[in-house]
């Protein structure tokens, strides 16, 4: 994988950040007509990680340049998040939500994660058009949320796999009770932007016709879901010094979920397979992968620890070499008081696990520590 520093630069997120915060500066200002109402919260994460081996740079996906290594890196896991909704009457809302952390190589760099105007007609469906989370995953619609863990690292062989977090476009819920479930409908298309660190390159990513739906069961405290994202993206394969493949790029995640949460055990799995169609003339995929992780935990009062297992099976792709990987990890929450949770967590991936980091050594078994500890906070 190809490292590359830039220098200062006012991102595009930047732009859209101020835009956003404009508007929500204005819906603030409207909530003081009648029978409006506003509210505001946020999250945020103060903490690090660092690696026992300086030569591998610890990173959650391909959307960061600039991992962690051997010195302790706050800048890499460190973040915080401003939500407001606006909302005029029982129907009409409007939503932001400003994030800042590490992008790309850029420190503390803000970004719209949603920014969404929301009509629910009926209390049970929800209409949504603007940026919404793209909620490939289980979890992917409170991944910055770290308070809402148990975990301080989201499992790397699921998370790291989907290089867009968020849809520009429309999206459609649909949540209502049958006997004992509760069953939810979710779909979303629009299109998606991303700037990747790949091993081809540094690729400023356009994925359109992206579509996402899921469907969700959850009976007392478990909860089951499947989804499925589609997507389509221009790109250039390098396949030598001036030989350059231009095609579309269709990837697609079929994933499966299970979340069991009984206030004392803890249980998380999610399995993901990622296909795409070949490169032309190396009648490969670019990536091709299938990843799964199992997570336990319990409470004891205040503390909750908690064991993970993660497993990724490269399917003979061309961008990483062919393989599978298994990661062990273990993390120790504590509730310090409400709405802070202090957090610890170790993982010992390989060397040559591609999800992990910045550059992966793919002739090498050594197993590279990954430490990471702080506080997780929502207000």
């Amino acid at each position: 994988m190809h490292y590359r520093r830039r220098g200062p630069h006012v991102s595009r997120h930047f732009k859209r950040s101020m835009a956003a915060l404009g508007l929500t500066l204005v819906f603030v200002d409207v909530a003081a007509a009648d029978d409006v109402t506003t509210t505001i919260s946020g999250y945020g994460t103060a903490g690090g990680s660092f690696t026992s081996n300086g030569a591998y740079h610890y990173v959650h996906d391909t959307t960061e340049f600039v991992g962690a290594g051997n010195d302790f890196d706050t800048s890499l896991d460190s973040r915080i998040g401003v939500q407001a909704k606006v909302s005029f009457d029982s129907h009409w809302s409007i939503t932001a939500q400003e994030v800042v952390r590490e992008r790309g190589d850029s420190t503390f760099d803000p970004g719209t994660e949603w920014l969404f105007v929301q009509y629910s007609p009926i209390s049970a469906v929800d209409l949504r058009v603007g940026r919404m989370a793209l909620a490939t995953f289980l979890l992917s619609d409170s991944r910055n949320v770290g308070y809402a863990a148990t975990w301080f690292h989201a499992p790397n062989e699921v998370y790291s796999s989907e290089p867009f977090q968020y849809i520009d476009g429309a999206q459609a819920k649909w949540q209502f009770e049958l006997g004992p479930f509760d069953i939810g409908f979710k779909g979303a298309y629009g299109t998606s932007d991303a700037e990747l660190e790949l091993p081809t390159g540094l690729t400023d990513a356009k994925a359109k016709n992206v579509s996402s739906s899921s469907l969700s069961v959850q009976w007392n405290d478990l909860l089951v879901r499947a989804a499925l994202t589609k997507g389509a993206s221009p790109f250039e394969v390098p396949l030598a010094p001036e030989f350059i493949v231009n095609y579309i790029l269709k990837d697609k995640y079929l994933s499966f979920g299970t979340q069991y949460d009984n206030g004392t055990a803890i249980f998380i799995s999610e399995w993901s397979k990622r296909t795409e169609n070949d490169v032309p003339v190396a009648n490969k995929p670019l990536f091709a992968s299938t990843q799964w992780y199992m997570a336990g935990g319990w409470r004891f009062g205040k503390l909750t620890p908690m064991v993970i297992y993660g497993g990724l099976k490269e399917n003979n792709p061309l961008a990483n070499a062919d393989g599978y990987y298994g990661t062990w990890s273990v993390a120790l929450r504590y509730d310090i008081v409400r709405n802070i949770a202090l957090k610890a967590e170790a993982s010992r991936p390989i060397a040559a696990n591609p999800a992990y980091w910045v550059t992966a050594n793919p002739d090498s078994n050594q197993r590279i520590n990954v430490f990471g500890f702080g506080a997780d906070f929502v207000f």
